[in-house]
């Protein structure tokens, strides 16, 4: 189906001033099948306002222009925080993704919220401590079966006084996530181990991208409140 074609269905819509279920159900058929990412979309969005610029006239026009550059400006992600870093990749094994944790948890300011499969790596454990002594508020949340292995450091962070909570499902909580500051999210394959480093084939991502930070933390706070403390 060509552009003509989406063209003649946003026509035929606009016909009767009306978008009715079943002709969202076409425009959304069309979609699927030829609007595969944001720049089709955006092109398409973009038809249907000249479709309907060319059903108005005088001041009406110019408010519809002003309508599509404020659309515009919504549709695209928001910035990252002013200083924020790029967003970088890390691999193990080797020291480099360990390295990155702890750098994280050394420059936090004010929230560390951890949500990891396992933690058993003493200097990333020291790390966590080390923030939660400084005055950022870390929380922390991971599996039951592995909260209670003998090398896991879940222990020592309760008595630390940070709080943690337990996923107690029979599956597993295998998210291996962290969000500092509210603002950047730490993620990936990467086991919070020393093996993870010294011998498994991992990677890490770190990024500032609002919309990834603001989905992961979403999902923080909805498993914090589901779950019962450790």
């Amino acid at each position: 189906m060509t552009a003509a074609d989406l063209d003649a269905l946003l026509d035929h819509s606009l016909a009767d001033r009306r978008l009715p279920t079943a002709e969202k159900k076409v425009l959304s058929e069309w979609a699927a099948l030829h609007a595969f990412d944001e720049a089709d979309r955006a092109v398409a969005r973009s038809r249907a306002f000249a479709a309907a610029r060319a059903a108005l006239a005088g001041e009406a026009v110019a408010i519809l222009d002003w309508l599509e550059e404020v659309v515009k400006v919504f549709a695209r992600p928001a910035p990252a925080p002013p200083g924020a870093e790029p967003a970088k990749a890390f691999f193990s094994p080797g020291t480099e993704c360990a390295q990155e944790l702890l750098w994280q948890f050394h420059t936090a300011q004010k929230t560390c919220d951890v949500c990891v499969f396992t933690i058993t790596d003493d200097r990333i454990t020291d790390a966590i401590i080390s923030a939660h002594r400084r005055g950022v508020a870390v929380r922390v949340i991971t599996d039951d079966d592995k909260a209670h292995d003998l090398s896991s450091d879940i222990g020592r962070l309760l008595d630390g006084g940070i709080p943690c909570k337990i996923d107690r499902s029979p599956a597993h909580m295998h998210h291996k996530f962290a969000v500092f500051d509210q603002c950047r999210l730490l993620t990936g394959s990467f086991n919070w181990t020393r093996s993870a480093s010294e011998m498994n084939e991992e990677n890490l991502l770190v990024t500032p991208d609002p919309l990834l930070v603001r989905a992961f933390l979403g999902r923080f706070e909805e498993l914090w409140k589901k779950l019962l403390p450790a």
